[in-house]
This record gives C-alpha cells, structure tokens and sequence, in this order.
C-alpha cells in the first residue's frame, strides 16, 4: 500500500500573528519537563511541544518526557544549532539537538522530529543496548503517527518523507533499508542473541585497536612537539602544532574510549537472562509496533 496523499505544507506564520502564536504556546508551556539552552529558544520549544500535545502520540511522549524529569529532579535540555540532520539525541552529554533550521519552520514540521528524538530520550532509560537498530525503529514509528496525527508529510524529497514512505509501504523491507542507513546499529530482528553479543565484541575489538593505533600517534606527535620545543620554536608555532596534530588524535582517544565504554556497558545488560529477556521483548514489540503503523495506513 502506498502512504496517504502529502497534505498541504503549513507555512510558518509571518509578523504578528507569528508573535501571537508563540507568546500563547508560551503560555501553554507548563512543565513539559524539557528546557531550551537558549533562553531565546523557549518560545520555539513551547510551540513545538504545543503542536505535539495535540497529537495521542505526542501526549503519550510527553508524559515519559514529565515523568523523566520529575525521576531524576532535572529537564531534559534542547539545543538548537546548525547540524547536518533534523535532529539527534546525544547519549554522553545527555542532550538533545535539534537543526537550527527548525525555528525558521512551522511548528508542524518540527513536533514530529522532536517526538522522535524524544523517544530515544525515554528509550536511554529502558536498559537497552545503545546501538540497536529497533531503537531507530521505535522512532520513526513514533515520528510517522504524530506526521499522521497532525494531517501532514515531511518535506518532499527530505530523508523523513523516504523513512515514512518506506515504512508505510513495507515495514520488513523498511527494517533492511534503515539498516544501510544506520551502518553502526544492528538489528536482533532476525539475529540470534548469540549473533548480536558476539557483533558487539567485534565492535569493542575494533574500538581496542583504534585506541592502541592513537596512543602510539599520541606518543609520536608528542616527540616532534619535544623536538620543536627544543629546537625553541616560539609559543605560536607550538600551539598551532598542538592544534593540528595532537589535539586530533586527543579527540580519538575520547571517541574510542567512549565506544569501548558503551560496549562493555551493553555486554554487560546482555550477561543476564534478565537483560537478554528485556531486549528479546522489547524487538519484538517495536517490530509489531511497525507493522501497526503500516498497517494503519492501509
């Protein structure tokens, strides 16, 4: 079956009537336990959480997103700067970005993203693995209904319109095409646990050996920087050699330090029949789930 008809795109209110209808969402922006960095934000946030409170899904979201806050005493926080996709959620700094292209839009268009990435602040608290592909999955089913919900399409030609329109054709077939997206996460649909426990080992291999591959790069960068010093360079020329070659491979060590830390972190949820029997479960669910959504477009 193919998706519903693209409903007409609502344009984003121009002048005043843009400034009335934020200062009422403003308004209406009670304790959704979310928080712009920038103040300047606030108003954006509250019309996009507006705009999903409109929606079932987006409630149901809302709710975790309240609830989660008033768990851990803190707001989830929402960034809003220049990135190369609509939105992402960042496990290690625990924060939620979104492009700043977004405040140029209508509210409309911007609630199902953050529905989204919502949805992956909520599923960080479930003792899942960080890295499953369902998780995506989940996601995207979220961010088709509130698209439904709301009566409208993502931007023809946009990867959110490609995502929704192949998960409403064919939701197993959308499973496989999300997997060649997201070449870093990898399905237990369809895999063995065996399979997946022993794909996140390769995974901490590999993240072992670029870390080895950067302290030897370390060491050695740090000898020419010796040898410059020595030679009595001026402080600016060692600066910019620090810049250029160590502070690099400095950010490489980070990176690959937090991926073997992730890894051992969900080896170690899949090391109990517990952790095991959660995420069998919760594959499960979210592939019914899709197959729901696809369904209800039929």
């Amino acid at each position: 079956s193919a998706a519903p008809a693209a409903a007409a795109p609502p344009e984003a209110p121009q002048g005043g009537a843009r400034e009335a209808e934020s200062a009422r969402a403003a308004a209406l922006f009670d304790g959704s336990g979310l928080r712009a960095v920038d103040p300047g934000d606030e108003e954006w946030l509250a019309a996009a959480v507006e705009t999903l409170g409109r929606t079932r899904t987006g409630r149901r979201v809302l709710r975790g997103t309240r609830r989660l806050a008033e768990t851990r005493g803190q707001a989830t926080l929402v960034l809003l700067k220049p990135i190369s996709n609509n939105g992402e959620f960042r496990y290690d700094s625990d924060l939620l970005v979104m492009d700043a292209a977004h405040r140029r839009t209508a509210p409309e268009r911007s609630a199902p993203i953050l529905a989204h990435e919502l949805q992956h602040v909520l599923q960080r608290q479930l003792g899942l693995p960080s890295d499953a592909l369902e998780l995506e999955v989940e996601s995207y089913s979220v961010e088709s209904r509130v698209w439904s919900e709301l009566g409208v399409e993502p931007a023809r030609g946009s990867f959110a319109a490609e995502a929704r329109r192949r998960l409403l054709k064919d939701p197993d077939a959308f499973l496989g095409w999300l997997g060649g997206q997201y070449d870093n996460n990898r399905l237990l649909h369809g895999d063995s646990m065996k399979g997946y426990v022993r794909w996140l080992k390769d995974e901490r291999a590999k993240a072992v050996r670029r870390r080895a591959r950067g302290l030897r790069d370390l060491e050695a960068a740090r000898r020419i920087a010796d040898a410059i010093r020595a030679e009595g360079k001026p402080k600016k020329v060692r600066r910019a050699y620090a810049r250029e070659e160590i502070e690099p491979i400095e950010r490489r060590l980070r990176d690959a330090d937090d991926e073997i830390a992730w890894c051992e972190r969900d080896l170690e949820l899949l090391s109990s029949p517990e952790g095991r029997a959660r995420f069998r479960a919760y594959s499960r669910r979210v592939v019914r789930r899709a197959r729901a959504v696809s369904a209800s477009a039929r």
